[in-house]
């Protein structure tokens, strides 16, 4: 008996193992919704599931948990800006892997390999609408708004080494001298400067000494410069849904996450909580 209890109890944790997603499981690239930070700035209660409403463009997004193909059309909508003041805790991440490390770069492709860092699945255009730059006697370029990399919502475990992560405004720090570039819509990070970590590493040593050790399928985070632009972008590049239904027949993924450490330990990696769809009447 006690066997056959000890099967069965093993057995329920490998399923509630299954069932638990957690932000490191998350497909990328993918925006991801801080839901303990969204609750604290809008007031919400400790459970409250939201609507987001994006002012600037006028969309609307409906939440449904994560396991549930039903989506929350009743849902109070909250306007969501994506607006970010230094020390608060940030509410918008862009989550992304890496798909190229340091140790992977090619000469001629990858120059300067000196401030090479990494190379991201999460490109440039994705994080809000291009500017043109140049004149009439110029070649016309575009600048997309950008993102920078933050410290993040859940730990780095990068090959070796660990940087324990901090929880609330802490995982919206900037990992310091790491800029995110635009190349042929890459998105590759690079020390800022030639002199790599030794001229651009913070006073502690440790916000971005991690960077210099991102593996191939490591993942990170940043924080988009224009929110509602990025959201914008996710909502088109994404955009099939072809009609309003309490189902997820007639509803459209857009890779729109929201996740929550809370009643986990300090530096566990978030869980999986929601995901917000699109419908169309």
């Amino acid at each position: 008996m006690i066997s056959v209890f000890l099967s069965l109890f093993a057995c329920g944790l490998r399923i509630a193992q299954v069932q638990c997603v957690v932000l490191s499981d998350l497909p990328t690239p993918s925006f991801v919704v801080d839901l303990r930070a969204l609750r604290k700035s809008y007031r919400l209660s400790a459970e409250s599931l939201p609507s987001l409403h994006i002012p600037k463009h006028g969309i609307n997004l409906f939440p449904r948990t994560a396991g549930d193909e039903n989506v929350m059309f009743e849902a109070p909508s909250v306007d969501v800006t994506f607006e970010f003041s230094e020390g608060d805790s940030a509410i918008g991440y862009l989550h992304a892997s890496v798909v190229k490390s340091r140790e992977d770069a090619i000469a001629g492709q990858d120059d300067p390999i000196e401030t090479f860092l990494a190379e991201l699945d999460f490109p440039p255009s994705l994080t809000g609408i291009a500017r043109e730059t140049g004149n009439d006697n110029d070649a016309r370029s575009y600048v997309y708004p950008g993102a920078r990399l933050v410290l993040g919502l859940n730990n780095h475990h990068v090959g070796s080494y660990y940087w324990a992560r901090s929880a609330g405004a802490g995982a919206s720090m900037d990992a310091p001298g790491v800029c995110f570039g635009n190349e042929r819509d890459s998105g590759v990070l690079r020390w800022e400067k030639d002199g790599g970590p030794i001229e651009c590493n913070s006073n502690d040593g440790k916000r971005s000494e991690w960077v210099n050790f991102l593996r191939k399928g490591d993942t990170v985070q940043l924080l988009p410069l224009a929110g509602q632009d990025c959201l914008l972008q996710f909502f088109r590049r994404f955009d099939e849904a072809t009609g309003r239904s309490s189902s997820s027949e007639n509803s459209q993924a857009l890779r729109i996450f929201g996740v929550s450490s809370e009643g986990k330990p300090l530096g566990s990696d978030p869980e999986l909580v929601c995901e917000w769809v699109k419908c169309i009447d």
